[in-house]
């Protein structure tokens, strides 16, 4: 036995986890439970990755479907319970509390993983949250402190086509809550909300507009802490070895831009054909042809050309020299010149903008006009066949390639891309896509390398 936090008797199975459990349990329970959740937060990255155009209540669904297939049923009870009073949610929310909180403190040196365990904590969180009712969100509220301004039906009644027109459906039957539009910030991006003098108006059907963020404020102010506690275990050999063990299980990796790298821009159409990921070939190829990319293409492209080593010199040079075949220089140097400087960091916040992984470029916006996002994500099946052909694969490794695409497993289509292209059988899915393009350099230098290293 152990201490270590026994929760606090909650009414409902969702929490904040604001307030940490005490008392005593097993070590090898707990050790049990935080690799279940290690495994659920790697469901839920999974899923994340095939299901973008997924409900919240959809994808913790199918969440469930896959912890009972993977033997977590525990947790999958503990998602699935919508009635607070359910006579095992106490043992759930336990197990719940527990396991948050020592894999907050196994993650809390790691700045990668710390990213990695507060975007799938967050992401787990908002899906439990959709299957709340109104009145179990209100207990939740209730139980967190979030307090916020009921709206007065007299002040509803002044503003009630504002909100209408901010698609807010049977105005005259539902409450509204007043906030700072910085706690919406995201809804107020996307123009979801209505705004007046500062003030957002969030209908109680749209709440998790504040619960999500504020549960994610929570979230990562709590590690601060959660290293006092992780330092202060040092002593006890069987919780380092779980936080140790915690810490294992997740490899994150961040890709660096390679800054020892010169590379010229005369090596670029080459490079594009043999070692590019198809989504930085085909911008390389709408470049060349169009002379132009939209924002989204220039700053992954931008981004991407800075990771494999293209100065600041040489990608202003390359991108002038495609821009004002279109354009006069004049307008080159006003429009498009200062925002390549401010890519690579030498002036605005100077900030160190570092090229984008898979996951951020599936979630792109991709218009009519646009060459960016992911192709295997993005593209018309149809298109995408023509133009795995137009790039000399064999109607296999096409057929292949199409088919992951169509069910949604995009990284493990640009892992049949990449061994298609360079003859070469790799192990792990590479998920980003400068680390494609050193894998082939690598490749095309020595042997097939393996991505596992």
């Amino acid at each position: 036995m152990m201490d270590i936090e026994q929760c606090i008797t909650y009414p409902c199975n969702l929490q904040m986890y604001i307030v940490p459990p005490t008392g005593k349990i097993r070590s090898e329970e707990l050790r049990e439970w935080c690799i279940d959740r290690v495994r659920v937060l790697k469901l839920v990255e999974e899923i994340l990755m095939k299901n973008y155009k997924k409900t919240p209540v959809q994808c913790a669904e199918t969440l469930i479907h896959e912890l009972e297939n993977n033997g977590i049923h525990e947790f999958a009870n503990l998602i699935n319970i919508h009635n607070y009073s359910h006579s095992g949610v106490e043992h759930f929310v336990r197990y719940d509390c527990a396991s948050h909180f020592i894999l907050r403190s196994a993650f809390s040196f790691e700045q990668n993983k710390k990213k990695w365990f507060v975007k799938y904590e967050t992401k787990l969180f908002a899906w439990r949250l959709s299957f709340l009712d109104k009145d179990n969100v209100k207990m939740l509220l209730d139980l967190s402190n979030l307090q916020y301004s009921i709206v007065s039906s007299e002040e509803i009644e002044q503003i009630k086509d504002d909100l209408i027109l901010s698609s807010v459906e049977n105005v005259a039957n539902i409450k509204f809550y007043k906030t700072s539009f910085n706690n919406v910030i995201r809804a107020v991006k996307k123009r979801h909300v209505y705004i007046k003098n500062g003030i957002a108006y969030v209908p109680e059907t749209k709440m998790f507009w504040l619960i999500i963020p504020a549960f994610n404020k929570t979230l990562i102010n709590g590690f601060a802490n959660a290293r006092v506690v992780a330092s202060n275990t040092y002593g006890n050999l069987k919780i380092t070895e779980i936080l140790g063990t915690l810490s294992s299980l997740i490899k994150t990796r961040s890709f660096k831009c390679n800054y020892h790298n010169d590379v010229p821009i005369d090596q670029l159409d080459e490079l594009s054909r043999t070692s590019y990921p198809l989504c930085m070939r085909l911008l390389h190829e709408a470049l060349r042809t169009k002379h132009h990319l939209t924002n989204g293409g220039r700053v992954q492209y931008c981004l991407f050309l800075k990771g494999i080593g293209l100065s600041l010199n040489n990608a202003i040079q390359f991108w002038k020299d495609e821009f004002t075949k279109t354009v006069d220089e004049r307008t080159f140097e006003r429009e498009y010149k200062y925002y390549i400087k401010h890519l690579y960091g030498e002036v605005g916040r100077r900030a160190k903008y570092e090229p984008s992984p898979c996951f951020k470029i599936f979630k792109a916006e991709v218009g009519l006009k646009d060459n960016h996002g992911c192709p295997y994500k993005h593209m018309e099946l149809h298109i995408l066949k023509s133009t795995l052909t137009k790039c000399g694969l064999i109607r296999s490794d096409i057929n292949s390639i199409v088919e992951l695409s169509k069910d949604g497993h995009y990284l493990q289509a640009c892992k049949r891309y990449y061994e298609a292209k360079d003859l070469c059988i790799i192990g792990n899915t590479i998920d980003h896509p400068n680390e494609f393009f050193e894998y082939s350099r690598k490749n095309i230098q020595t042997e097939c390398p393996d991505v596992e290293d």
